[in-house]
């Protein structure tokens, strides 16, 4: 069988969602002949450079816009179209190959957005989107300490959703499919009922599965909490940085190490400031992946309160270290962490307050564990990072595709 994945972002090694399209492309040579992945000119010297883009059956078609386009694109009102473009572009480039090669099957994986829907369902042939998301919203009483910018963020990003129903490009795309599938519940609700039969939740992020627990693992000689990502509002670090305020009430040595950068730094500086954490909140700035990963086992849980993330790669990089995490029961992190690695936070009918202290209270829970019982849950942070691998993600894909037994 030869297939063709439409993946506009794909790139090894590079986390969220350039990560997605490259382990999509890896992982689906075992359930087909070959596979040609189109993607962005742009990603053409780091794939090619990566030797895993040689194997046997792997193949890459490159497309971008004009420079004109390019220098666009850094604008963020003009981001759509440029995707918009880009597909356009993209479905003539695979309709050319497709009357060369004649491809059995074609899947779109990245973006992996509702918004901008695909035109890959024009080839005629089977035709499998997702996963993909965009319907998870940050619930409006965990607005209200947001700067005025995040809030009219959020409520541009609400109406944006309202019509993600009804847009053209995903309606087209969700008609055109033999299958369809979604990140999250929340994102499974914006597909129109006809439609619906054709859907199913899938995790779009997942990992290798060759996690192995690391026997040098040690708790810090006192509670050391991370936060990594980006510094936007819906991330929820604030949150995080007003708990370790109330967990320093319990434990004064207990610090909280910011790995990021973005937008609203100074906003979580001052959040710091105003709540008395100075002293135990570390702004550590961007940190490449590799250093991050080799820095997990120094602490003792991962805070990732994301108010929205449908995916949640790093907490899955987290578990691939047996490093446990707390969690919102929100998007793709409330589905990823359960009892066995971690604590999940309940959000129903609370307050931001309560949320906080229900934070706070969970690390306290794993600052205050013995050895033995972090050592549990580092294992089962290695079995949940193996269960959710990769391989496992495209056994999936293709058990329902093909109609087979997993």
């Amino acid at each position: 069988m030869r297939v063709l994945l439409s993946a506009y972002a794909c790139e090894p090694d590079r986390g969220s969602e350039p990560e997605v399209g490259w382990q999509r492309a890896q992982h689906m040579l075992a359930h087909a002949d070959e596979v040609w992945v189109l993607t962005r000119a742009n990603n053409q010297s780091v794939i090619e450079a990566d030797p895993r883009s040689h194997a046997p059956g792997l193949h890459f078609l490159y497309y971008d816009l004009p420079r004109w386009a390019l220098k666009l694109k850094k604008q963020p009102w003009f981001l759509p179209v440029f995707f918009t473009l880009w597909q356009w572009g993209a479905y003539r480039v695979a309709l050319q190959h497709h009357r060369e090669k004649r491809f059995d099957r074609v899947y779109h994986v990245t973006f992996a957005s509702m918004q901008f829907g695909s035109l890959m369902g024009r080839l005629g042939i089977p035709f499998v989107i997702g996963p993909i998301a965009s319907g998870d919203r940050v619930p409006m009483r965990l607005r209200r300490s947001m700067p005025i910018r995040g809030q009219a963020m959020e409520l541009l990003r609400d109406l944006g959703i309202i019509s993600q129903r009804y847009g053209p490009f995903s309606r087209t795309a969700f008609a055109a499919a033999e299958r369809i599938y979604v990140a999250t519940a929340n994102s499974l609700s914006l597909i129109a009922p006809k439609w619906r039969s054709k859907a199913t939740v899938q995790l779009a992020v997942a990992m290798d599965s060759s996690a192995a627990r690391n026997e040098e693992r040690r708790p810090p000689d006192f509670p050391r909490y991370l936060y990594a990502g980006n510094f936007l509002c819906y991330k929820g670090a604030h949150l995080a940085i007003r708990a370790l305020a109330e967990v320093n009430a319990t434990i004064p040595e207990a610090t909280l190490t910011l790995a990021g950068d973005g937008p609203e730094e100074e906003w979580l500086r001052a959040v710091a400031k105003k709540c008395g954490a100075v002293h135990t909140v570390e702004f550590a700035g961007r940190v490449s992946r590799q250093r991050l990963i080799a820095s997990l086992h120094t602490y003792t849980a991962l805070v990732f309160p994301s108010l929205r993330d449908s995916g949640g790669m790093v907490v899955l990089e987290a578990f691939s270290q047996g490093l446990p995490v707390i969690c919102l029961n929100l998007g793709g992190p409330g589905i990823i962490v359960n009892e066995s690695c971690g604590i999940v936070v309940p959000t129903a009918d609370a307050g931001e307050a309560q949320i906080v202290t229900r934070i706070a209270n969970a690390m306290v829970t794993l600052g205050k564990m013995s050895s033995a019982e972090l050592d549990n849950l580092s294992r089962g942070a290695i079995a949940r990072a193996n269960e959710l691998s990769w391989t496992r993600l495209a056994a999936c894909i293709a058990a329902v595709e093909n109609r087979i037994p997993i």
